[in-house]
């Protein structure tokens, strides 16, 4: 089999959720997944680690019982997995499957007390989930899914693919499991934030007091990966209270080859558990993201030293507790994040004196307040506090940033983007430096003196207020028309610098220069403020090309160009514009030619030489060429540049790690690539029949609507009148066959009378006076042969009545049983098109699946490599396309604004309502009420 990707990887391990995700919400099951995927990589790395044992051995001339010997010495492995615990028994558990696995747990755990006690025993594949356990057949299936994932090292694509999957399953169940996921997930985004903060160096000691998953560790070595440093270099250790996250944790951490992270269970207020010569253990960096607002107890509490100030038990306020914990165990230049609810920043009493005690000291370095709806189980915005004990004796300020502003609504949650991170963690580096300007509406150095005035109140908003300026309204304007030139001048900096020309089409000076409508100006004051801002215009340098000049007409008030008659024109006009196609063709052009430059950078990221290639160290060089790169443009700013390579960076993270430890592969190739460019005609063909079955759901849709009407007469019915139609149809059919019946009956009767009155003509035989036709198909009009023989003949019979009832009655009950056919039949037709598109899509992707394998395998390294540049080009400037339309949108919604202000008069408004109420008036004169 080729080596798993991590795409791969984790679609296969969803597909084991799959089997459970029936009987148990994800916050029941996602042990079980653990569990078993534990279970599975220990069998696996087992065999590995014995095959390579047992051939050095051989080649050291060892006896065969020697050897036999050495294969069963548990210190010869990085975990001993007995008979019970191996897969070759686990993967045949037919019956009693659930015990099965959880004496292969316990056993795994025995065998490796070291490093697995109390990790594995407390899973438990009999618990009673609800009023049921899983079934055996449940728990086979289940092992047979992971019977398909080899998890041997030589299986994957690049070393830590087994962690980065079993990453995004602790994303996969926090998504799913809402509030409880808070207990064992931080957002990453966030998580990043307060490592970049932080700042950790190698060699340095990271804790986390809360850690959950143990996501703030592992991004912590990541960190220090992207520096260029060696994580094993980093000393990582970690507390949580609940036994399954710490399990959790634990796992977490030997998946991605970290087992010597040293991590704990206990309650971290009451019980620390990281002592040293019976002290607090000290670390260089603390990051956490405690439980928000618990109750604690001061029963039995340890190391009661630690907290300056006691906060009350209840009213759940233990959150400035952990925060004296994380201070008391921070070495004297160490540095510590925590998030924190935005309460403990502005609430009395103790939570006051502890603030007091904190800006005292001088440990308060910064509050970053946070978005809302970030965090799992919460919609209430949060902050990050970050404190610093190197030089607290001379910090003098206390840095604000109030970033909640920036983010991007996600539809459970919203989420930082890379740009807000880039943003945040660049104003706290920038205003921690002394003398640091502020950053208005963003960020500020607020001085301690100035925070003691205000009581020690910490709320972000007294310090740096980001609420948007009140948006301008110019009285004149809105009475007698015109844009104010200051107001479209305001837009220059953001866009008429980068869109030059594009003003000059949107805006024209008034008719009357300088001069107000309806006369000159109202006092002295208003006429020298008009002459202020012709100085201004006057003074300002020109620009070359289609680059925004200044008007040179002295004009207070600008009108928008004729052709806009409408604001709706304007969003054509934006997207048509030269100056706006040349500024973002000119963007590209840069960003193109920085690719071009550093590509042989990322084609020398595969292995060479039996060296591996670094993806840390092309990403510290991607970032800062780019930076320099695109120095000199105007469109972004330098937070959008560094986040959109970053965002990018971590999109095809898995990929580059894949390239630097095996090359071009081309499992790397997406499969809609490789039938994009192999099979585009099998494409087509599922998009059209997708868009079929879209149109079709849709009719059914729109038919199960009040008032329905088929305008377009689709054929398509509500449902109810289906049922209606068919009852209907059961109806009219069963009165038609019975009348069609009784007729033959009655007509073989008259025939029989006028044969006996010798009235049938001579050679005339039964037959051709018969009733014609079928009961699925009868000819009422058949009979009208034998009726027309009778009026002939002047023949008197009781049977002519009864049959002309029955040719009209069946004839009637036909023709609307036809009606009603043709209706259900055309309502049928489309749904068993439905039916069948469905069915062909299925088909269609079985097919599909064989294909990409076919034509995957027949992709040499040459040409993967060239298809995966490809991608990487194509979506890296797709990442940054996605930033200039933003831009664009900007600016039209300026214009929008502007529009929607200053189009129409107030005086226009009058004479619309006053036309409106002549109308009015006069409808109602005519209908006599005035």
């Amino acid at each position: 089999m080729s080596k798993l990707t991590l795409s791969q990887l984790s679609n296969l391990l969803f597909r084991a959720c799959d089997d459970l995700r029936g009987n148990m919400d994800a916050s029941e099951y996602k042990e079980y997944i653990f569990g078993m995927l534990f279970l599975k990589r220990l069998s696996d790395l087992f065999d590995q680690e014995r095959v390579k044992l047992e051939a050095e051995l051989r080649e050291r001339g060892m006896p065969e019982g020697a050897i036999a010997t050495q294969l069963k010495n548990p210190d010869k492995y990085t975990f001993f997995v007995p008979e019970d615990s191996h897969w070759s028994t686990i993967r045949h558990l037919k019956t009693n499957v659930g015990s099965g696995l959880n004496k292969a747990l316990e056993r795994l755990e025995e065998e490796n007390i070291d490093a697995l006690e109390d990790v594995l025993k407390h899973i438990n594949f009999n618990r009673k989930i609800g009023s049921n356990v899983l079934t055996d057949d449940t728990l086979v299936d289940f092992i047979q899914n992971f019977e398909k994932i080899p998890l041997k090292d030589e299986n994957f694509e690049f070393p830590d693919l087994l962690g980065a999957a079993y990453e995004y399953l602790i994303k996969f169940f926090a998504d799913s499991a809402g509030k409880k996921a808070g207990e064992f997930y931080t957002p990453s985004e966030v998580v990043r934030v307060m490592v970049e903060i932080t700042a950790p160096q190698p060699g340095m000691s990271v804790y986390d007091p809360t850690c959950g998953s143990g996501g703030m560790l592992i991004q912590t070595r990541d960190y220090i990966n992207e520096c260029g440093g060696n994580p094993l270099d980093l000393t990582l250790a970690g507390q949580d209270r609940i036994g399954t996250t710490w399990s959790i944790c634990k796992m977490n951490m030997l998946l991605h080859g970290i087992p010597h992270a040293d991590i704990r269970q206990e309650d971290t207020l009451r019980h620390p558990q990281h002592k040293k010569d019976g002290e607090l253990q000290r670390f260089d960096r603390v990051l956490a993201n405690p439980p928000f607002s618990l109750n604690y107890s001061k029963k039995d509490i340890d190391f009661p030293g630690r907290f300056a100030v006691w906060m009350p038990e209840k009213g759940k306020k233990a959150d400035l507790m952990f925060v004296q914990h994380m201070i008391a165990v921070l070495k004297t230049n160490g540095k510590l994040a925590t998030v924190m609810p935005h309460g403990v920043l502005f609430r009395g009493g103790e939570e006051a004196e502890a603030r007091k005690h904190f800006i005292s000291k001088g440990w308060l370095e910064a509050v970053i307040g946070l978005p809302s709806g970030l965090f799992y189980g919460t919609g209430i915005p949060a902050s990050i506090l970050v404190f610093n004990k190197a030089d607290a004796q001379e910090r003098e300020h206390v840095v604000f940033i109030n970033a909640d502003r920036d983010y991007e609504e996600g539809k459970a949650q919203n989420f930082l983007r890379a740009e807000d991170i880039s943003r945040i963690v660049h104003a706290y580096r920038s205003l921690t430096v002394a003398g640091a300007p502020e950053i208005p509406a963003y960020g500020r150095r607020v001085p301690i003196e100035e925070v003691a005035d205000e009581g020690y109140n910490c709320n972000i908003r007294r310090y740096v207020d980001n609420a948007p300026p009140p948006e301008p309204h110019d009285v004149r304007a809105h009475l007698h028309g015109g844009v104010p030139t200051v107001e479209v001048d305001a837009l220059q900096a953001a866009f008429w610098s980068n869109y030059g020309g594009l003003r000059e089409r949107c805006f024209v000076p008034r008719k009357k220069v300088g001069v107000p409508p309806l006369g000159g100006f109202d006092n002295e004051a208003e006429a020298l403020q008009v002459a202020e801002a012709q100085a201004a215009y006057s003074k300002s340098s020109p620009h070359s090309g289609l680059r925004s000049q200044p008007s040179a007409l002295p004009a207070a008030y600008l009108d928008f160009a004729p052709e806009i008659e409408d604001r709706r024109q304007l969003a054509d006009m934006v997207e048509r514009d030269e100056s706006v196609h040349i500024a973002h063709k000119d963007f590209m052009d840069q960003l193109e030619g920085w690719w071009q430059a550093n590509l042989p950078h990322v084609e020398a990221l595969a292995p060479a030489g039996g060296k591996k290639g670094n993806v840390y160290e092309l990403r510290r060089l991607l970032f800062e060429s780019i930076e320099d790169a695109l120095k000199d443009q105007t469109l972004l700013s330098p937070h959008q540049v560094r986040g959109g390579l970053a965002r990018y960076f971590e999109l095809f993270k898995p990929e580059l790690k894949s390239i630097a430890y095996s090359g071009w592969n081309a499992e790397l190739i997406p499969d809609e690539d490789i039938l994009q460019s192999q099979f585009p005609e099998l494409l087509k063909e599922m998009d059209e029949k997708r868009g079929r079955i879209a149109e079709l759901d849709a009719l059914f849709t729109a038919a199960s609507e009040e008032d329905f009407e088929d305008e377009e007469d689709t054929g398509v019915l509500p449902a109810e009148d289906v049922k209606t139609l068919k009852d209907e149809l059961k109806t009219f059919t069963a009165t038609y066959k019975q009348a069609f019946k009784e007729l033959k009956s009655l007509a073989a009767d008259l025939f029989t009378e006028l044969n006996a009155a010798d009235q049938i003509p001579a050679g005339k035989k039964k037959k051709d006076y018969a009733v014609k036709g079928t009961t699925g198909a009868p000819d009422f009009a058949s009979a009208q042969a034998l009726l027309d023989l009778v009026d002939s003949t002047q023949f008197q019979s009781d049977f002519v009545a009864e049959i002309k009832m029955r040719m009209t009655l069946g004839q009637d009950s036909y023709t609307e049983a036809q009606k009603i056919d043709s209706k259900l039949t055309r309502h049928k037709a489309l749904e068993d098109e439905g039916k069948q598109l469905k069915a062909d899509i299925r088909a269609t992707e079985k097919k599909r699946d064989e294909l990409v394998t076919a034509a995957r395998a027949k992709i040499d390294s040459d040409e993967a490599k060239r298809v995966i540049l490809e991608r990487l080009h194509r979506i890296l400037l797709a990442t940054y396309q996605r930033f200039l339309r933003a831009h664009q949108r900007e600016c039209l919604k300026a214009l929008e604004s502007l529009h929607a202000k200053y189009a129409i008069t107030a005086t226009e408004i009058e004479q619309q309502r006053d036309a409106a109420t002549a109308k009015l008036k006069g409808f109602l004169e005519e209908l006599g009420y005035e």
